[in-house]
């Protein structure tokens, strides 16, 4: 075998992977990509000594080979662009972590509501190759874009289409079986506060709170559903018009609107949960330490960016996925001092 030259001797590709191995350039790119016909034992034995040498592929080369990028845009809200919501922090990480794990980068794009111009700049420039929109809007300017475009994409939150792949958490569920809890504790003037409806996460939770009143033929008090409450002097308000209007239970769509709510309450003197109950439809970090502890639903934002990010590699490599996965929740019962 020929000498390596010095400069040559920290640098780790295929070729020199193959000679070291004892093996065929095609068969290292094989068992490194996961294509093609290679042996179980041959691949993990490439595998491993890739790890062991720190080899780290060269994307510009093999994307010049594929015809793909290895970029995928992960789109949310430019009104989430603060990243405040440690549920949108931690579903990028786990995003992020998976894509990294199959050599693909992610570019964050932020648009508005109604925006596409930023989508249509990468679709135009060839910059990605597949789409998690991390928001289900109720009229997505970006859905059609995509479906003209062809390229693989996904969504996190129950579309209105169908026929758009899509991963979320059963909402529904989780909304009525949580008001089903409140109900049978005879709490039956429950407030539901929530953020725009344009927002298919705001729809879905809506309708388990419909779902759970219909379940126990209770009527719901529709002067009692602030919706579309998209600032804090907004909620505060609300909050305050649903302890005017009789309130039992202040039945919040998250935990910044909860804890917004509990202390609301205490500047109006009032006790939790002797004069008024609250409750959250989502179980975040902030809801934690709080006291009294507030009722409410877990979910697993690593789970759902985990799930988002396999299903569109899947959908990139063009293997079969199912057109919607819906993850499990908990409703926290932990919260004894309320129930």
């Amino acid at each position: 075998m020929p000498r390596r030259k010095k400069s040559e001797e920290g640098i780790m590709d295929i070729t020199r992977m193959a000679e070291d191995l004892g093996v065929s350039k095609t068969t290292v790119s094989r068992a490194l990509s996961g294509n093609g016909r290679v042996s179980e034992a041959t691949r993990q034995r490439v595998v491993d000594y890739a790890r062991e040498k720190n080899y780290v592929p060269n994307m510009m080369a093999k994307s010049l080979v594929t015809k793909k990028s290895y970029n995928v845009a992960l789109v949310f809200s430019r009104q989430f662009s603060n990243f405040e919501g440690q549920f949108l922090r931690k579903t990028i990480t786990a995003v992020c972590d998976v894509m990294a794990r199959n050599d693909y980068d992610v570019l964050l794009a932020m648009v508005g509501e109604q925006e596409a111009q930023p989508m249509q700049r990468l679709l135009v420039n060839h910059k990605i190759d597949g789409v998690i929109l991390a928001r289900s809007l109720e009229r997505d300017p970006l859905i059609p874009l995509l479906q003209q475009s062809k390229l693989p994409f996904i969504t996190i939150g129950r579309p209105v289409d169908p026929t758009v792949l899509y991963v979320d958490h059963d909402q529904v569920g989780g909304c009525r079986e949580l008001t089903n809890l409140l109900l049978m504790k005879s709490l039956h003037r429950i407030a539901l506060l929530g953020g725009s409806m344009l927002y298919t996460v705001n729809q879905t939770r809506l309708e388990g709170f419909r779902q759970a009143h219909e379940h126990s033929h209770c009527k719901i008090d529709e002067s009692l559903l602030f919706l579309e409450l998209e600032t804090d002097d907004l909620r505060i308000d609300a909050i305050q018009q649903a302890v005017a209007r009789k309130a039992d239970c202040l039945l919040c769509m998250d935990d910044h609107v909860a804890m917004l709510a509990l202390n609301t309450v205490r500047q109006m003197g009032l006790k939790v949960p002797d004069d008024i109950r609250i409750a959250s439809l989502y179980d975040g970090e902030a809801l934690l330490d709080c006291t009294p502890q507030i009722t409410a639903v877990s979910f697993d934002p690593e789970l759902l960016g985990k799930r988002a990010a396999q299903q569109l590699l899947a959908g990139i490599r063009r293997q079969p996925v199912e057109t919607g996965t819906l993850l499990g929740y908990q409703v926290g019962l932990r919260t004894s001092t309320q129930t």
